[in-house]
């Protein structure tokens, strides 16, 4: 709900908001089971860090769970 609602706060600028999921990663937590931070995850939050001005803010991406990318709505 904070990303949307930041989002629509600077509607009028240039920033996008958006959350990035980056996944199943490489850490204690998770017993370093899933994808490296350094490569996979960390290139796809760059994807999206990087995006144009075309794309939509305010969303969440999740490319692992959500294939192809989409967007989830929550």
């Amino acid at each position: 709900m904070y990303t949307i609602n930041l989002a629509y706060k600077l509607r009028n600028t240039s920033f996008k908001i958006n959350a990035v999921c980056p996944g199943w990663t490489q850490t204690d937590f998770t017993g370093y089971q899933g994808t490296s931070i350094a490569r996979q995850a960390g290139q796809r939050i760059t994807k999206y860090a990087l995006i144009d001005q075309a794309t939509p803010s305010g969303q969440f991406f999740g490319e692992e769970y959500f294939p192809d990318p989409t967007t989830c709505p929550w």
